[in-house]
């Protein structure tokens, strides 16, 4: 009796504790295409459907390094997407001093690397293991690209079909720096692309930055993990999730579930439903203009753009990054720290010299904060219906990570309502538009604006010509809310239903990535009465039905089993 008591105990604190989840908030969701980029290091339109995903951590090792300017000399942005044969990425690398060690051509040097693990196994070790990948893409590749591909940690990828090319990035044309855009077949790192939905992979993406030939590498950023252990350890790896969601050149905003309120503050319907977008342009103008100060988009000035609309209106909530807000009374528009967003219900893309009937154009400067009511700037295009608009301006402190800088600084939140029909576009799904978002940023009072950024066009000229706007269409959203509820981030083995049960029940159990899985059913002493799964799945939700007609009544176990995960519950057979 003491030994039934003592087994029950042990499996009750089994499936109490031992339950294995993925701890990290964060799952980078990188989303399905339907338009393959052209690998030329150049951000086609597709592109910019998708948000930059910024470097989190700059003084990275053990013990961290630092260069004497604190990495502002260094950041980085990227992008990711996929289709059913490969994994795009385009990363931006904003570096105002590119050196290159030919003699060595990979990390100890300016490059970028990238960590792919495609069984999503986080276990902690001291090598990687197969199926982990490590490589890296020098600077001095620019022009090499063919048959080049330096790996030095994992296991030697298959380079079949993989592409990349670097491009340098002007002054004159953005932040000084570097375009890397890669093309690597799903296949490469063990990823089906008929099954490959939802998948969870290990991911992590790393910069190397040498200022001096002599030294070598002497700092790095990365997106994951502030150890210099990436190499080694997959453990230490982020998460990204190939997720269903599909994009387009046509941005899809998002019906919201529920109307936000207009405070300033970001409701969770931004976080959870909105396709967010942001600046994908930063040396904007004709010709550009060029803001000496704002030097790096990370520090500098910086915004995140959350779109949604509902029957009656749109929403847009602005996360604008700028250390230094300049207020200019005497202006009160374009000409100082101010957001503008471009509306075009006519979706006339046509090339003009200036705005149409139908096409809007407002500014929101900063200098508005609290004085919102009443109060709309428009200099061109049609004049707007200001009945029913609101919004609302708050400033925000520095929001710090656990790295040495900040990702998202100081600054000021944006929160905007539009009744639709003011815009003169149709309240219903499919709707298509022209859309536009710009900022304005200006550091000197006695100068004005100094730089601006944009979402779609590189051009000043949006004022005048929605021929240049970005396309954009009112959207259901299903797609964008299931993706982000089905990317299965955890284990799980769910109660029995019904329970208790005479003689069938059903067993729901959940895995992240794909894996050998075995699901038994044991009696009280222990003993396996059956064995429901015993094989390979894909990441992903089942459903099991145990039937137990040739058992008597009692207390049974059921137990999950996977590569690093076991989970036991307990259920009443009564008859």
């Amino acid at each position: 009796m003491k030994k039934i008591l003592l087994l029950v105990l042990c499996v009750v604190l089994i499936s109490s504790l031992v339950e294995a989840k993925i701890e990290q908030d964060s799952v980078y969701e990188i989303p399905k295409t339907k338009v393959a980029p052209v690998i030329d290091g150049i951000q086609d339109n597709i592109w910019k459907v998708i948000d930059w995903n910024p470097q989190r951590y700059y003084n990275v090792g053990d013990p961290p390094s630092a260069p004497a300017d604190s990495g502002v000399s260094l950041s980085g942005l990227s992008k990711a997407m996929w289709d059913a044969n490969n994994l795009y990425i385009l990363f931006y690398t904003i570096d105002d001093n590119i050196v290159e060690i030919l003699a060595n051509p990979g990390w100890n040097q300016d490059a970028i690397e990238l960590y792919f693990d495609g069984s999503c196994d986080h276990s902690t070790e001291t090598s990687l293991k197969a199926g982990q990948y490590q490589f890296t893409i020098p600077h001095w590749l620019i022009n090499n690209e063919v048959g080049h591909l330096y790996t030095a940690f994992g296991t030697a990828i298959d380079t079949t079909g993989i592409e990349f090319k670097l491009r340098d990035v002007s002054d004159a044309e953005g932040f000084p720096g570097w375009m890397t855009e890669v093309k690597i077949p799903l296949s490469a790192f063990g990823v089906e692309g008929a099954t490959a939905a939802n998948q969870l992979v290990g991911w992590e993406l790393q910069q190397d930055e040498c200022d001096d030939a002599a030294a070598g590498r002497a700092f790095m950023s990365k997106w994951w993990s502030n150890s210099n252990n990436s190499w080694a350890n997959a453990g230490i790896w982020g998460y990204a999730a190939l997720c269903s969601r599909e994009i387009d050149t046509v941005l899809e905003i998002v019906k919201a579930p529920t109307a936000p309120t207009i405070d300033g503050v970001m409701d969770d319907v931004y976080k959870t439903s909105s396709n967010m977008i942001t600046t994908n342009l930063f040396r904007v103008g004709d010709p550009p203009a060029n803001d000496a100060v704002n030097t790096d988009p990370v520090l500098g000035a910086f915004i995140t753009a959350y779109p949604l609309w509902d029957n009656t209106n749109v929403y847009i909530f602005f996360d604008i990054v700028d250390p230094a807000i300049t207020e200019i009374l005497a202006n009160a528009g374009w000409n100082q720290d101010a957001v503008e967003v471009y509306f075009d219900g006519t979706n006339d893309h046509s090339t003009e010299t200036s705005l149409k009937a139908g096409q809007y154009q407002f500014t929101i400067p900063h200098w508005l904060m609290d004085e919102e009511v009443g109060h709309i700037y428009t200099a061109f295009g049609t004049a707007i219906d200001s009945t029913g608009i609101e919004y609302k301006i708050t400033d925000r402190d520095v929001r710090p990570n656990a790295g040495a800088l900040v990702q998202e600084g100081a600054g000021w939140n944006l929160e905007i309502k539009i009744p639709l029909a003011n815009l003169g576009i149709d309240a219903a799904t499919g709707s298509e538009l022209g859309f536009e978002v710009q900022m304005d940023n200006s550091n000197d009072a006695a100068v004005g604006r100094g730089g601006m950024q944009k979402w779609w066009s590189e051009s000043n000229n949006s004022w005048a010509n929605a021929g240049i706007w970005g396309y954009a269409k009112l959207g259901t959203g299903e797609n964008a809310v299931n993706e982000r509820q089905s990317v299965v981030r955890s284990y799980s083995l769910d109660q029995n239903y019904p329970n208790p049960f005479n003689p069938s029940t059903q067993i729901t159990y959940t895995i992240p990535k794909n894996e050998r899985v075995k699901l038994s059913v044991y009696n009280i002493l222990g003993k396996q009465v059956a064995e429901l799964v015993n094989g390979t799945k894909n990441a992903g939700t089942y459903t099991v039905n145990f039937s137990a007609a040739n058992l008597s009544s009692g207390v049974y176990f059921y137990k999950l089993e996977t590569g690093n995960t076991v989970l036991s519950k307990k259920m009443m057979l009564l008859k």
